[in-house]
């Protein structure tokens, strides 16, 4: 079975309304909807530091829903289906909490962002237990796509939903 690691903006982007990013939201959707019904299973932290950051930006409980909130909600219903939803414990290390034994002690990724390496953590925790990887999927920050090779030496795998709408941005704020 396969495994993902759904950052939280793939959810967001999902929910938009902006047509300006229409392109990516499909994308996003299309992607929440084919790990929803195709059987990949989601892993996320089970201190919640995943999903309350999921509950923090969507609300799964709205009378309209849009893909990100049925997305979050059909998690929460199936915490205990591991055909749904893995659940890994990571390591807090000391400091402000957004450190993690299990983040790579690689000099290339410390200036990775403090709030998203819980997100590299699940994905190595879940590979050392389950002996396979779990896909990290990014759809919208581009300070992962400028750590792209780095992610990589270290055994992770990113999908890019938006590869295009990130990497545009990316080289924008590079001043390309």
């Amino acid at each position: 079975m396969d495994a993902v690691i759904v950052d939280t903006n793939v959810i967001v982007i999902a929910n938009d309304t902006d047509d300006e990013r229409a392109d990516c939201r499909d994308l996003c959707q299309d992607r929440l909807e084919q790990i929803l019904f195709q059987g990949e299973t989601v892993v996320i932290d089970d201190n919640w530091r995943i999903l309350g950051e999921y509950e923090d930006n969507v609300n799964p409980n709205a009378r309209k829903k849009g893909v990100g909130d049925i997305f979050v909600k059909t998690l929460l219903q199936n915490l205990k289906n591991p055909e749904i939803c893995t659940m890994v414990s990571i390591t807090l290390s000391a400091g402000n909490g957004t450190g993690f034994e299990e983040f790579p002690d690689d000099p290339a990724l410390s200036n990775f962002d403090p709030d998203d390496r819980k997100f590299i953590a699940v994905a190595l925790v879940y590979e050392n237990v389950h002996q396979q990887k779990a896909t990290l999927l990014q759809a919208s920050d581009s300070q992962w796509y400028g750590f792209r090779e780095e992610l990589v030496r270290n055994g992770l795998e990113v999908e890019f939903v938006c590869e295009e709408y990130i990497r545009d941005l990316y080289e924008r704020r590079q001043g390309n």
